[in-house]
């Protein structure tokens, strides 16, 4: 079983540089894997290599205290939540303010994690500043970092520690799932709050199905269920979402997207739920984005269709799911109630067929059929004064369905017949729910 990407957070007070220091570990060595934009406007993810091995960066955002709020205890349950899945954490403190009453609360909690926690003084890009960093040993560090994110120093030798921190203390453990067999499908369910998430599960979980076992998940409170659906093994990914709750909902909604990450990460199929009433927006389209980036099969289900059953038509909200999640329109839309129990059924089906699809294989010789077609109908021409020819095809591998095309000119293929051909694919062999990775190669 291959290993999980260790995730690493990076917390701080804001304005101490952490979206700079992200754009920065991403970006280096050019090895730029992902950069996803999360559900919320100040969370990012993203993923960069470091000695053969990928890892998965967030810059978690959200932690700031004032006179008025303080930290909220729940805030800061959902904080630790969300920090206890990490590999290890990068505390990012300010080298020109020093330390701070708020870096002094981070700490605290920090201390509780008993996880790897690295200690880094960003906006240090003299000696003589790094001589002032003598006080910032006061928040328990045992090594400070001084790094300037701005000019790139220290950023290396940062992330060769952390990685061999991680690797020694067999922080991948966090990342472990029990050993199953290949033919064992591991379906999720994510979205936001109050979708229906677990009366979803609940629906699947008491129907009349054999539960084979109760496997533990990555995070501490989730518990994955195998169960057998029409002869087919499946792990059920839990993944409980956090309830809104008066002015702090936006903070706390923040932090349930680690988690989400994590399910996404570990699971072939992803079912996005969507409450009816509310109908997608933009949240639920980062969700998508999220999804089809880390390579997996995409079924959108629309729960509480009760309530709203006699205001559309099947066909008339799927195309208003499509033109408002426009990057999903190849992914199928199933509708359900789980609190009437209707159309449950059809969610493990279609994600079963969703699967087929993310584990389609096609022949050499049918592909570079069909790409004869395509290359028919609409040529790319000149580009830039050049001629680019795309000479042949080969599927490089399933989940997702990966093609590389051999190409003279492959940096001057536009992205708009890389769609085209995208699209011409899906017409020709379906790939339902299934993203899709074409990748340009010099011949």
């Amino acid at each position: 079983m291959t290993r999980k990407d260790p995730l690493i957070s990076i917390v701080g007070r804001p304005n101490v540089g952490k979206s700079t220091f992200f754009n920065r570990v991403i970006g280096y060595r050019k090895a730029i894997t992902e950069d996803t934009p999360g559900v919320t406007r100040d969370r990012n993810y993203g993923s960069f290599d470091m000695g053969g091995r990928n890892f998965l960066l967030v810059d978690t955002g959200g932690f700031s205290s004032s006179e008025e709020d303080g930290f909220s205890r729940l805030i800061m349950k959902q904080i630790e939540a969300s920090l206890e899945e990490s590999a290890a954490v990068i505390f990012l403190l300010d080298g020109k303010e020093g330390v701070m009453p708020a870096d002094r609360d981070i700490a605290r909690i920090l201390r509780r994690l008993h996880k790897p926690v690295f200690y880094v003084i960003n906006k240090v890009d003299s000696k003589k500043r790094e001589e002032n960093l003598i006080d910032f040993y006061e928040l328990g560090a045992d090594k400070l970092y001084a790094v300037s994110s701005a000019h790139g120093l220290g950023i290396g030798d940062l992330l060769e520690d952390i990685c061999t921190r991680i690797e020694e203390e067999g922080a991948e453990d966090l990342e472990r799932e029990e050993q199953l067999p290949a033919a064992v499908t591991r379906i999720a369910l994510v979205g936001k709050p109050n979708t229906g998430k677990s009366s979803v599960a609940n629906c699947i979980l008491g129907a009349e199905r054999m539960i084979v076992s109760d496997i533990p998940g990555t995070t501490r409170d989730s518990v994955d269920s195998r169960i057998t659906f029409n002869g087919r093994e499946l792990v059920l990914i839990d993944t409980a979402g956090l309830r809104k709750k008066g002015k702090i909902y936006e903070k706390v909604e923040e932090y349930s997207v680690s988690s989400a990450v994590r399910s996404i990460e570990r699971a072939d199929v992803v079912n996005l739920i969507v409450d009816a009433e509310q109908g997608p927006g933009h949240q639920e389209g980062s969700i998508v984005h999220l999804i089809l980036s880390r390579g997996k099969g995409l079924c959108i289900v629309i729960n509480k269709w009760d309530l709203v059953a006699d205001q559309f038509t099947y066909d008339t909200y799927r195309d208003m799911v499509y033109e408002r999640i426009p990057h999903a329109s190849f992914a199928p839309v199933v509708f359900s109630s789980a609190k009437l129990g209707t159309g449950i059924d059809g969610i493990l089906d279609m994600d079963l067929a969703v699967y087929e699809q993310l584990t389609t294989r096609i022949s050499t010789a049918a592909l570079n059929k069909a790409f004869a077609d395509f290359f028919a109908r609409h040529d790319i021409s000149f580009q830039k004064g050049k001629q680019v020819k795309i000479f042949y095809a080969s599927q490089a591998k399933a989940m997702p369905p990966t093609f590389v095309l051999f190409s003279n000119q492959p940096r001057l293929v536009p992205d708009h017949y890389r769609r085209y051909l995208e699209n011409s694919l899906r017409e020709e062999f379906g790939f339902m729910g299934a993203p899709i990775r074409l990748v340009l190669k010099k011949k």
